[in-house]
C-alpha cells in the first residue's frame, strides 16, 4: 500500500494525430541509489475513438498496478514514479538499484503479452522529463466552464420600452410575414494541439506537451 506522503498528478495530453494520452506523475525527489529506469508496457483492446481504455480494461489495469506492480516494487526495493496510457498500450515507469530480472519473473504471470524495456538512467533523465511535462501542465490556466463565464458577466438592466408613437389616419398595408434569423451555431472551443511521442520498442519517451492543467490523481 502507498504511503500517506505519496502524491500523485494526472496529465492530459495529445499526440500529433489529436489521440489523447493521460499521463499519471508522482511527485517525489529523484533517488540516484537507483540508476536503472524499468519499463513495463502492458497492452490492453482498443475499443473506442480515443484509443484509451474502457471500463473493464481500466480495472484490469488497476488491479495489475495495485496487486501486481506495487507489491514487486516494495519487495525489491524499486521506486514507481509514473504511467502513460494511449493508444493500446498503459506504460508503467520505476527505478531500481539491480537487474530487472527478478522483477519480471514476478510481473510475467499476469500476461504473456506484457512487454519489458530497461537502461541505464543514473540522474533520472526519463523521470526529469516527466517533471517537466507536469510543470508545464501546472503553468496552465484552469479550464472555465459556460457556467463560470455566465455567473460572472455583469447584469443589465431591460432596455426602457420607448412610448408608442401617434398613429396617423392613412390606409395600412397588409404587414409581411417576418423570416425568422437563424441563430449563429456557439463555436466549438478548440483545445490546443499537444505534442507526445508514441512508444517506441527500444524505449517509450515520456517527453509530451499538456493539453489541460495538472490534476490530483488517487493515491495508490
Amino acid at each position: 500500500m502507498a504511503s500517506e506522503e505519496e502524491v500523485w498528478h494526472l496529465v492530459e495530453a495529445r499526440r500529433d494525430d489529436g489521440a489523447p494520452a493521460m499521463f499519471r506523475i508522482r511527485d517525489l525527489p529523484p533517488r540516484l541509489d537507483q540508476p536503472r529506469i524499468f519499463v513495463v508496457e502492458v497492452p490492453y483492446p482498443v475499443t473506442g475513438l480515443s484509443r484509451l481504455p474502457d471500463a473493464a480494461s481500466y480495472r484490469r489495469l488497476a488491479a495489475f498496478e495495485e496487486q501486481w506492480v506495487i507489491p514487486a516494487a516494495l519487495a525489491l526495493g524499486w521506486t514507481f514514479v509514473a504511467a502513460k496510457t494511449e493508444d493500446g498500450s498503459s506504460f508503467l515507469y520505476l527505478y531500481g538499484a539491480d537487474e530487472p530480472t527478478v522483477m519480471i519473473e514476478k510481473l510475467s504471470p499476469f500476461d504473456g503479452a506484457l512487454g519489458f524495456f530497461d537502461e541505464h538512467d543514473p540522474t533520472w533523465d526519463e523521470y526529469a522529463a516527466l517533471k517537466e511535462l507536469l510543470e508545464e501542465a501546472n503553468a496552465m490556466p484552469p479550464e472555465r466552464s459556460d457556467q463560470d463565464d455566465d455567473e460572472r458577466a455583469p447584469a443589465t438592466e431591460p432596455p426602457r420600452a420607448k412610448p408608442a408613437a401617434k398613429a396617423t389616419p392613412k390606409k395600412a398595408k397588409p404587414a409581411a410575414k417576418a423570416t425568422p434569423k437563424k441563430t449563429a451555431k456557439p463555436k466549438a472551443k478548440a483545445k490546443p494541439a499537444t505534442k507526445a511521442k508514441p512508444a517506441r520498442t527500444a524505449k517509450p519517451k515520456a517527453k509530451a506537451k499538456p493539453a489541460t492543467k495538472a490534476k490530483p490523481a488517487r493515491r495508490r
